[in-house]
């Protein structure tokens, strides 16, 4: 879910070990207007809201991205993109397209958005939502089939405040939504289709719908074109569940959403990979726990599958049970992120929530792979991967992808192509000040640091060996304030790496361009009016100009 409401620099030494043309997908500082979905396909429209779109620098993150295996040098990537919080009011999905392997990128948004007047945008029912209240879009993710097609998947929701104004939950209805996007004169992806509604939820009478993952059947099994889209649903009983959908008519409806996480509680962030018969595999974090005598608890990765193209699967379990890596523990009081009064926190340090867990899951041949952020005795987070080579009925033992001896691991990613296995994840190994009980990049008093990077780490044997590399040419400082009225900082929720045949793509949340402001923890943003700028709303132009605000999606090609 994305958040409610001078920069350091380090540059990384030129090695081997380090990747060279970090490409920003978001390009909201040089004055060139987002995109229409008319436009991608040749049309005319735009609106303010896309004109602002390229001029006023504001965050991105939780990046998506996805390989047309039809023609790898289309690509497609997505965010929360806050660009249209000065004319709309809050973040939208964002859209991004590339025909070159991400060398350059064509910006655009989810038709939709609350002031959007083009006829996509008005015959979508995101836009009915959008003007009902729920005019917040988020929790991108994407797929492509093997006929052209990306689908694209998100969610609707609000904050309770419009205009200004509060707004009673009860009164409002968020959804879940698949888009797609097919073949046009500019090519695969290029043409905007429609969006469909998979589910709806009202807030605050006991329905929230949040994480999303999706994936379409690219093998030739008799499931083959399925897209499989799956989501958590929270509501007042306490236990919240995964639900997934099936479409088999390219993204035309959808089946009924079916719950598949059992008696599990505490289920977040559901993945889905395919096997090579069109077997559907899920996983996501979740915890068992029951009262026999004493109470039992279990947590770690969950996972289901399923054999008949989506119609039922199997019970599901803790199918690997670990401690997650997640920022609470930083914090002194239990916060998921600390930052400036009031939400400062006992241990004095600022740092972003990473506490989505969701275990990411890829398949190669007839193995499935997860790999997973766990917390060692020590405190220090660790990136970990499994491997099943019989459907997921057992797993290995857990070993490191990348094992250091000092810094944080966090967000992990997996895609496999042509035998590769491809993990990305932010490492802190940079960070001088790094202590195992001591969030990344921070100082014993707190003090910011531009410490985080981005790692790739591949193995052609199954796992059995890893080579590694730095994709970030530039470190960044993820703890920057400019988020609950530039107070706290968000760094999005996952990162993600897609593969296709020979050709693999990395994109992440970065925070290179963003100008700090004069304070004393490194962490203030340059205009924030809690440190002497004169920005003291993120609804005015304010912070156009002053970069403080500039928080992107960047990108690396790793084939």
């Amino acid at each position: 879910m994305i958040f409610a409401f001078a920069l350091i620099v380090s540059v990384a030494q030129a090695s081997p070990g380090v990747a060279s043309g970090n490409v920003r997908v978001t390009n909201d500082a040089g004055g060139v207007p987002y995109v229409s979905a008319d436009a991608l396909a040749g049309g005319t429209y735009t609106d303010k809201t896309l004109q602002r779109c390229g001029v006023d620098r504001r965050m991105q993150n939780e990046p998506t991205i996805a390989i047309d295996p039809r023609n790898p040098s289309v690509r497609t990537s997505g965010s929360n993109d806050y660009c249209t919080v000065p004319t709309n009011g809050d973040a939208w999905a964002g859209f991004y397209r590339t025909t070159d392997s991400g060398i350059t990128w064509t910006d655009s948004l989810l038709p939709g958005y609350l002031k959007d007047g083009s006829a996509e945008g008005l015959a979508s029912p995101v836009h009915q939502m959008a003007l009902g209240g729920a005019f917040a879009a988020g929790d991108p993710v994407q797929a492509w089939d093997t006929n052209g097609d990306v689908f694209f998947m998100g969610n609707n929701f609000n904050r309770g405040v419009r205009n200004g104004q509060s707004i009673d939950f009860r009164d409002n209805t968020g959804d879940v939504w698949v888009a797609t996007y097919a073949p046009g004169p500019n090519g695969d992806g290029s043409r905007y289709l429609r969006t469909v509604i998979l589910s709806m939820n009202t807030f605050g009478i006991g329905g929230f719908n949040d994480k999303t993952g999706i994936q379409v059947d690219q093998t030739s099994s008799p499931f083959a074109g399925t897209v499989y889209a799956a989501w958590s649903l929270f509501h007042g009983n306490g236990c919240n569940e995964i639900d997934i959908a099936r479409s088999t008519d390219h993204g035309a409806s959808f089946s009924a959403p079916m719950k598949i996480s059992g008696s599990i509680c505490n289920n977040q962030g559901p993945n889905i990979a395919i096997g090579p018969q069109g077997q559907v595999y899920v996983s996501w974090f979740g915890q068992l726990s029951g009262t026999f005598g004493q109470m039992t608890r279990s947590e770690g990765a969950a996972f289901a599958s399923s054999l008949d193209g989506g119609r039922s699967f199997s019970m599901a379990t803790i199918a690997v049970p670990f401690h997650p890596f997640t920022s609470e523990q930083f914090s002194g009081n239990g916060a998921r992120e600390c930052g400036d009064a009031p939400f400062n926190c006992p241990t004095g340090q600022t740092f972003p929530r990473f506490d989505l867990a969701q275990p990411s899951i890829a398949t190669s041949g007839s193995a499935i792979y997860m790999v997973f952020m766990a917390e060692l005795g020590s405190g220090q987070g660790q990136i970990q991967i499994v491997k099943s080579t019989n459907g997921g009925m057992s797993w290995s033992g857990a070993t490191a992808v990348d094992p250091i001896a000092a810094g944080h691991q966090f967000f992990p990613w997996i895609a496999a192509s042509a035998g590769t296995l491809s993990v990305i994840y932010y490492d802190s190994r940079a960070d001088s000040n790094y202590e195992p009980t001591r969030a990344p990049c921070n100082s014993a008093t707190g003090q910011g640091s531009a410490c985080l990077g981005v790692w790739y780490s591949a193995s052609t044997d199954g796992g059995t060996t890893w080579t590694h590399q730095q994709l970030t040419t530039a470190l960044t400082n993820p703890n920057l304030e400019q988020f609950g009225g530039r107070l706290v900082p968000f760094f999005g929720d996952y990162i993600m790496v897609s593969a296709a045949g020979s050709s693999i793509e990395a994109v992440w949340t970065d925070q290179r361009d963003a100008v700090i402001g004069p304070d004393s923890d490194g962490n203030d943003v340059a205009g924030d009016s809690h440190n002497g700028g004169a920005c003291t709303s993120s609804l005015s132009t304010c912070f156009d100009g002053t970069g403080g605000l500039d928080q992107n999606i960047y990108t690396q090609d790793v084939s």
